[in-house]
């Protein structure tokens, strides 16, 4: 009887069971029945577009370029073909010039390297345009490697300045080149600026790599998992000219950050919310140590404001760039005048310190700065798509004008096939370029990072992402 009955039992519950499981799909059929077709594709469609075609082909090269290791005498060539995938990057800073007359795309390790130090070491501080200077290059075209303007002008850890590169490769060094050769007023900044207690050279690694993160190049991530990855700002990169974008805006950001934390470490309310156990005193100068602080700062704009609201052209995200801008000035005015009240207050309502004057004129006067820096961003870029990026000079630009700057003219959108690299070449494909890189120098892989030479660079993430790798 008692085996009876919990059969009988179990049949019950069952029955129990499959009656509810068809009661609940006619009602979920009920539902979706009712649902409008426009509202049901938007449940399952993705809420981003995919990489397209021309899209994969530039995030593959900027992968390529991120790992391939620089290193003296490095040389990588392909034929030139005249296609228009070619032609729409032709103009990208890691080429040699010359490429229509040779018929060839060059990358040259010593080519960019000699670039960085004249347009990087030399230039910017000559006394005057007619002055006479020593290039201090050797007979064989090269720049003088160790040199102390490497770590002194530049802000590279060692006089040679090859170790830096080991995180970005190829593709940092050229962003290096881009932002020397067409942005001078960004450089400006950090060289003796408002921004050098950075030091350029490790600075713009650093900028570099948190793009290739948002690009998701890095080896611990598959390239097919970024190909199918969605991403608001994805139709953009099938610019070619969008990377040299955002490392600039991104530059420029981080260099008005430099600024907001100085004007904060005066105010001693607003000191101590940043304040860590580096520094002795919550209200001390901004230095090297603010260096996570600040990147942090910046990273999460970039990626949440700038990058996060799905601009589709160049000339968006300059739009984007100028409005944040505005943005964040008014935001630490409001922060500034906040604090100044809460100093009167806490000073029984007299006037507050002449330190804290000081700042909010600074802040009302930040405007200025802010419309310099975009004027900036915006020449390198324009002068770069005008010239063909042969154009190694300074670029004149409009240092009174507040208005988001904005490209002229559309940049080219075709994309450009990355030269194979082992099996990277399966899936993508663009019709447009065959052939391989010619000669021995495959891209190798990146070996371990150094350590830093002093502890004022104790805080940089100048390193390798094999360690990710297991």
């Amino acid at each position: 009887m008692t085996d009876r009955s919990q059969e009988n039992s179990s049949q019950g519950l069952l029955r129990k069971t499959g009656f509810f499981a068809k009661t609940f799909a006619a009602d979920a059929g009920n539902v979706i029945g009712n649902i409008g077709s426009a509202a049901f594709q938007s449940i399952t469609t993705r809420k981003y577009t995919l990489p397209d075609k021309s899209v994969a082909s530039q995030v593959l090269m900027y992968r390529q370029l991120l790992h391939t290791k620089c290193r003296p005498g490095l040389k990588l060539t392909r034929p030139y073909q005249g296609t228009a995938a070619q032609k729409a990057v032709m103009h990208m800073p890691w080429w040699e010039e010359g490429i229509e007359q040779t018929e060839k795309m060059t990358i040259s390790y010593d080519n960019l390297i000699t670039r960085l130090w004249l347009n990087g070491a030399i230039i910017p501080f000559q006394e005057s345009s007619t002055e006479s200077v020593d290039t201090l290059i050797d007979e064989d075209g090269l720049p003088p490697i160790p040199h102390k303007y490497w770590v002194d002008r530049l802000g590279f850890q060692q006089p040679d300045p090859v170790t830096d590169f080991r995180s970005g490769g190829v593709l940092s060094l050229a962003m290096m080149v881009h932002m020397v050769e067409s942005c001078p007023k960004i450089c400006e900044r950090l060289f003796s600026g408002d921004a050098s207690v950075l030091p350029f050279g490790i600075t713009c690694i650093n900028v570099t790599d948190m793009i290739a993160k948002f690009l998701m190049l890095a080896k611990s991530t598959d390239r097919m998992d970024a190909l199918l990855s969605q991403k608001p700002f994805w139709k953009m990169f099938a610019d070619p000219n969008a990377i040299l974008a955002v490392q600039e805006l991104a530059m420029s950001m981080l260099c008005d950050v430099v600024v907001e934390v100085s004007m904060e470490r005066k105010i001693p309310s607003l000191a101590r919310q940043h304040s860590t156990s580096m520094h002795g005193d919550s209200s001390s100068e901004v230095s090297v140590f603010d260096f996570a602080l600040i990147t942090e700062r910046t990273e999460t704009r970039v990626r949440d404001d700038l990058l996060g609201a799905g601009p589709k052209t160049v000339e968006e995200v300059h739009a984007i760039a100028g409005r944040l801008r505005v943005k964040y000035k008014v935001q630490l005015e409001k922060r500034i005048e906040r604090a100044r009240q809460q100093e009167e207050h806490a000073n029984g309502g007299t006037a507050p310190a002449p330190q804290m004057k000081d700042v909010v004129g600074k802040a009302a006067g930040l405007a200025g700065g802010i419309a310099v820096g975009a004027a900036g961003v915006a020449g390198g870029l324009v002068s770069r798509f005008q010239g063909g990026g042969k154009e190694e000079g300074s670029v004149p630009v409009a240092e009174e004008e507040a208005p988001p700057p904005i490209a002229e003219e559309s940049s080219p959108t075709m994309g450009f096939a990355t030269p194979p690299q082992e099996d990277e070449s399966k899936d993508v494909v663009v019709e447009e370029v065959e052939g391989d890189w010619l000669g021995s120098d495959n891209p190798p892989v990146a070996e371990p990072a150094t350590e830093p030479v002093t502890d004022d660079f104790a805080k940089f993430s100048i390193e390798d992402d094999d360690e990710d790798i297991m």
